[in-house]
């Protein structure tokens, strides 16, 4: 099995039930020169030590992991989730999920809340939101025959909206923020929800994650009501999980930020998902479209 960065293979063993998931490096040139750029299977081994506690309930347990020095290959031996539905990013997820998978992102939120300042994970850019106006123009040449005229003026405001997003998000509670929280990379199983693929794990605003999901992995468009009741899902783990001093009014400020944020990521990392295969290209297409859509709802675009 091949992902965008990485490739799988289910394992097993005789005399053992266990089944296990054997991670390694990517053999697509895009991908490898990709995950070389942002260290991924270094920031992977680093999500997992940090998260030994909710193995087996929110991510799936690793029994050993290792990353070459430049991060772009390495290692996970992961126990299977068995039986286990991935969620697809194409078909999107229903309102039922999100709210599942809201609850298992806030207990990795809350358990690193405030407290992951001492790993050697970066601080996010909320995938590569900095970079921005350096792939604007690719971005409105690859992307033009899909956006109306209309929209090919309202994203000329992208850039600006996104630099104060960022300024705003790096005065926030921190925690280990997955960044590519999508459809894609959840697991549906006896009622819970396992996150995968921490690839660009990294130290960050923690509602940058859910504005990913919600906004990118939504099957229908969500209003306002209907994502601030996800948000209130979220805000009611963390405090359940001991999150003290984080009001739901600043949760839902900062979810707003994380829509920002998530407008860049068409423009960021479009092209490149469009080169790794015709259903990254596909997904490329209606990322643009989900995001720049509640972007719409928010008044951001």
């Amino acid at each position: 099995m091949g992902g965008f960065l990485s490739r799988t293979f289910r394992v097993t063993c005789p005399g053992n039930p266990q089944s296990y998931i054997l991670k390694v490096g990517s053999q697509n040139p895009v991908a490898r020169n990709f995950s070389r750029h942002i260290h991924s299977f270094r920031r992977e081994c680093g999500a997992y030590e940090l998260l030994p506690r909710l193995a087996g309930k929110v991510v799936p347990k690793c029994l050993t992991s290792f990353s070459t020095p430049d991060g772009a290959d390495g290692l996970l031996w992961l126990q299977e989730i068995t039986p286990a539905r991935s969620g697809d990013q194409i078909a999107g997820l229903s309102s039922k999920e999100l709210a599942a998978t809201t609850q298992s992102i806030g207990m990795v939120h809350a358990h690193l809340w405030q407290n992951v300042h001492q790993t050697d994970l970066p601080l996010h850019h909320y995938n590569r939101a900095h970079e921005i106006k350096s792939h604007f123009k690719a971005f409105l040449k690859e992307f033009r025959p899909w956006l109306s005229p209309a929209e090919r003026k309202r994203v000329r405001n992208i850039p600006t909206t996104v630099a104060l997003a960022l300024r705003r998000a790096k005065e926030r509670p921190i925690t280990l923020v997955h960044g590519d929280l999508r459809a894609d990379n959840l697991l549906f199983s006896k009622g819970r929800v396992f996150i995968v693929d921490w690839q660009i794990a990294a130290r960050g605003m923690g509602s940058f994650d859910l504005a990913r999901v919600i906004g990118g992995s939504t099957r229908r468009p969500l209003n306002l009501s209907e994502q601030q009741n996800l948000v209130h899902i979220w805000h009611q783990t963390l405090k359940r999980n001991k999150v003290c001093g984080y009001s739901f009014e600043e949760a839902w400020q900062d979810y707003r930020t994380g829509v920002a944020l998530t407008l860049s990521i068409p423009i960021t990392n479009g092209i490149t998902l469009a080169q790794l295969s015709p259903r990254g290209k596909k997904i490329a297409l209606l990322m643009m479209r989900r995001f720049f859509r509640n972007g719409r709802e928010f008044g951001l675009l």
